[in-house]
């Protein structure tokens, strides 16, 4: 079941009992998108971030103020909302290709950016479709993020504070909750190779955070220089740093129950 936006009532169970990520916790939630209405305002998020302020050309239909695709049919969508706001300060999605019709789906960057896939032993192909995943359209709010110059706002000097055992300000924190949050959706869909399209910058600024993925094709130029990235789920969560391990199972745990039965 989809929890209510507007859902104030929290266990104690719920809150970690680590000081450091308490007031995130306490700020945000993670929403899995079921309804027709909570997934068209990931779409919609997509739109405002990709679109209109990014001006990158995604999307089926350019003339809505939705930026959705064939491939949002068989994700899973995420939400990250405000509490206090009711706002969402982020989404990400999960892409989880299936066998039907005799047929094997693809992965948007096995769609879109084919050419670019040069690893020979980390290429899609080499897995079964049913541990594959790609994770995507990663965006985070304006509102929620101190710089405008990319869809998720990050620096290196905003994850300083991990090497010191400490965790990031808010606003970087918001970003890599969202990674944190695809790592567990991943997890609890049965899925393990992960790839994603991104920046090497941020590719490297990940690493920071225990997230460490291998580029497994060369630099092209989709929406600005990118390229393929993989990264084994069961790695990501070894590898975690630290300090972010008590937040990743906080959230983990909060999407374990609306999980059930969305990757069927």
């Amino acid at each position: 079941m989809e929890t209510s936006p507007r859902s104030t009532n929290r266990d104690a169970h719920d809150v970690p009992q680590d000081e450091r990520v308490r007031e995130f916790v306490e700020q945000y939630r993670f929403i899995i998108a079921r309804s027709r209405q909570s997934r068209y305002r990931a779409y919609a998020l997509r739109h405002q971030v990709f679109r209109e302020e990014l001006n990158y050309r995604l999307g089926e239909d350019a003339d809505i103020p939705f930026e959705k695709d064939a491939h949002d049919q068989h994700s899973i969508l995420c939400l990250l909302n405000h509490r206090e706001s009711n706002s969402d300060a982020g989404c990400l999605r999960v892409v989880l290709p299936i066998d039907g019709a005799g047929r094997q789906q693809r992965l948007p960057l096995e769609e879109h950016c084919a050419h670019g896939l040069t690893d020979p032993q980390l290429h899609p192909d080499r897995f079964e479709r049913r541990s594959l995943c790609e994770v995507s359209r990663l965006a985070v709010h304006p509102g929620f993020r101190r710089t405008r110059e990319c869809a998720l706002g990050l620096h290196e000097q905003d994850l300083q504070p991990l090497a010191a055992d400490r965790l990031p300000p808010p606003s970087p924190l918001v970003t890599l909750s969202l990674f944190l949050a695809a790592t567990a959706i991943v997890g609890l869909a049965g899925r393990r190779h992960v790839f994603a399209m991104m920046e090497p910058r941020f590719a490297r600024l990940l690493k920071i955070s225990g997230l460490r993925f291998r580029q497994v094709g060369d630099i092209i130029d989709y929406c600005g220089p990118r390229a393929a990235y993989y990264i084994d789920q069961h790695q990501a969560e070894l590898g975690l740093q630290p300090t972010l391990r008590p937040l990743y199972r906080h959230i983990r745990a909060s999407l374990a129950p609306q999980m059930v039965g969305a990757a069927s």
